[in-house]
């Protein structure tokens, strides 16, 4: 899986601010069980969130790193222990392309996902990169149950992407899930662009 679909998949829903880098504008802590579908390969993780922050975990070519995401930066920090190293990225532009209170006012219906209420909305969002479309499942609270779409690119690549919770436990989330653990040497993008399989944008805070 390349890194740029995960990272996808955690800021589709991002705000379109500049400020703004992440998916789940929860109002509530949370942490869930992840099951994320690109082009038809299936990938389990973890998410635990809290108000403007975010932790999601993935294993990708054999390494398990941890995603860390803040609502008041446009950059984001691949976290990998078994090497020691933090790796800050600067998350592309193109991925914060929807604006959750804008998907408010197209509401569907409503449905229970895995033991959440929620509220279904349509998604149709054009932006320069290409066009989104599908469906978001969205709880009272803010938390994205559920997302089936795809996207189609500017030059009429079309990807699928399904991201599901489940075993959602509310409650405040640990600080210290949210940040790098001490000691670990920090490294450009370019440095570990090629264990993952994709070269990224750095930035510096």
């Amino acid at each position: 899986m390349r890194l740029r679909w995960l990272i996808a998949v955690c800021l589709l829903l991002v705000p379109g601010t500049p400020r703004a880098a992440t998916l789940i504008d929860a109002q509530t802590g949370f942490s869930a069980e992840r099951t994320l579908v690109v082009d038809g390969r299936t990938y389990q993780g973890k998410v635990w969130a809290m108000p403007g922050k975010e932790r999601h975990e993935q294993a990708i070519a054999g390494l398990h790193p941890v995603f860390l995401l803040r609502g008041d930066s446009k950059l984001g920090e691949i976290v990998l222990t078994s090497i020691k190293t933090v790796v800050e990225f600067e998350i592309p532009a193109e991925l914060r392309m929807l604006n959750v209170a804008g998907l408010k006012q197209h509401a569907i219906g409503s449905e229970t996902v895995n033991g959440v209420a929620t509220t279904k909305y349509a998604i149709d969002k054009s932006v320069p990169e290409g066009h989104a479309e599908g469906t978001l499942w969205l709880s009272r609270d803010g938390i994205p149950m559920r997302l089936a779409g795809k996207f189609t690119n500017a030059k009429g690549k079309v990807s699928s992407v399904r991201w599901e919770l489940s075993g959602v436990k509310t409650g405040p989330q640990s600080a210290a899930l949210f940040e790098p653990p001490a000691g670990m040497a920090k490294l450009p993008p370019e440095a570990i662009a090629p264990l993952l399989g994709l070269k990224l944008k750095g930035g510096g805070r």
